[in-house]
């Protein structure tokens, strides 16, 4: 004959299986994503120390909130929704710390690594890059990262933004435009009368 838990052993045991089950989770979402989530967190802020923070911190909130996690979106899409929230937060601190131009351009560059040529070329390209990203507002920077450097889906992105699908299109060729524009300019600065 089949013994039947006490209801609040069941209780106690469903609970545990959850916690457990909470903790797993996360640690595959720490495997999985943390470099990327440190990656995209580098590029929006520039600092390689700050982005480390936040990643760590985007992993705390998350575990403190992975009770929360429904699977409306994918844990990727939840952990970089966390990311994008932690950075901002920091915007609203008055002693936020803004693009530090100077460490951006220094993240390496792997491409051409052989080719002093192509490296430099490359490099001078990377810089622009990194000046024009800095020259947009954060959502516009923030939204060119996450499809463009991610390689989030436009249904990723909304989760992580919080705006509609259409919102989603219309800020990316926004932000696409304005993208061009700053690297022209920068490229037209840096080579007048060409």
């Amino acid at each position: 004959m089949e013994q039947l838990m006490s209801k609040p052993l069941l209780t106690n045991a469903l609970t545990r299986n959850a916690e457990t089950a909470d903790a797993r989770l996360l640690e595959i979402g720490y495997q999985r994503y943390y470099r990327s989530i440190q990656a995209y967190l580098h590029r929006l802020c520039g600092s390689h120390e700050q982005a480390e923070d936040l990643a760590q911190d985007t992993f705390a909130k998350a575990s403190a909130a992975i009770h929360k996690f429904r699977g409306d979106a994918s844990l990727r899409t939840w952990l970089f929704q966390i990311a994008r929230n932690t950075y901002l937060d920091t915007l609203r601190r008055p002693s936020s710390v803004r693009i530090d131009t100077e460490e951006f351009l220094a993240i390496p560059d792997a491409a051409n690594d052989n080719d002093p040529v192509s490296r430099y070329d490359a490099s001078e390209h990377r810089d622009r890059i990194a000046l024009a990203l800095g020259q947009l507002p954060e959502r516009q920077r923030s939204i060119l990262l996450l499809r463009d450097a991610e390689e989030l889906s436009y249904i990723e992105i909304a989760d992580v933004l919080a705006i509609s699908l259409a919102a989603v299109k219309v800020n990316l060729f926004r932000a696409r435009r304005a993208f061009r524009e700053a690297y022209a300019q920068l490229e037209a600065s840096e080579h007048p009368g060409e």
